[in-house]
């Protein structure tokens, strides 16, 4: 168990990294200036949504399969 959460964890890291790279492309932030666009904003809470879900999924089996021993 402890393999998949650090393969988890990792992978959910990387997703919001993707996520977070991709939602600054077309925010033109590291240039100085703070401009939004839709898909900019899709690209961060998809980010932020699916690597919080991963981590949640490993903690959730993980707290089963603790229950499940006892």
């Amino acid at each position: 168990m402890k393999t998949l959460k650090i393969m988890v964890n990792a992978a959910a890291v990387v997703v919001f990294g993707l996520c977070f790279y991709a939602s600054e492309l077309g925010s033109k932030l590291l240039e100085g200036r703070f401009k939004l666009e839709p898909f900019t904003l899709y690209f961060l809470a998809k980010g932020i949504f699916c690597s919080v879900s991963m981590h949640l999924s490993v903690r959730i089996l993980e707290a089963l399969s603790t229950k499940r021993q006892e």
